[in-house]
């Protein structure tokens, strides 16, 4: 039987792993309760204050907002920069 829906979520996308070992993937996935607005706000919080594992020590933070349900949020460590995008997403389907 197929299922369809429509729940928001929203999605935060970043490296994962050692500096031998990356890779870009989904480290949380954020159920939302009301409706796109609300999953806006809590994307637009989570593009300003989530704490990705690296940097390590965060010395400052840039976010870009792409368009109305996705930002890209830039930490500068003391070495690095990392970079994690948060984004609004409606679930349609499950199988």
């Amino acid at each position: 039987m197929i299922t369809r829906m429509s729940q928001w979520r929203v999605l935060i996308e970043e490296n994962i792993g050692g500096a031998d070992r990356r890779e870009w993937r989904i480290s949380d996935i954020y159920e939302v309760k009301g409706e796109r607005e609300e999953a806006r706000a809590i994307a637009h919080e989570l593009a300003m204050s989530h704490s990705p594992k690296h940097p390590a020590l965060p010395q400052e933070r840039a976010v870009y907002r792409i368009n109305e349900d996705t930002w890209l949020t830039m930490v500068i460590g003391v070495r690095t920069r990392y970079h994690y995008r948060v984004t609004v997403a409606e679930r349609i389907f499950r199988g």
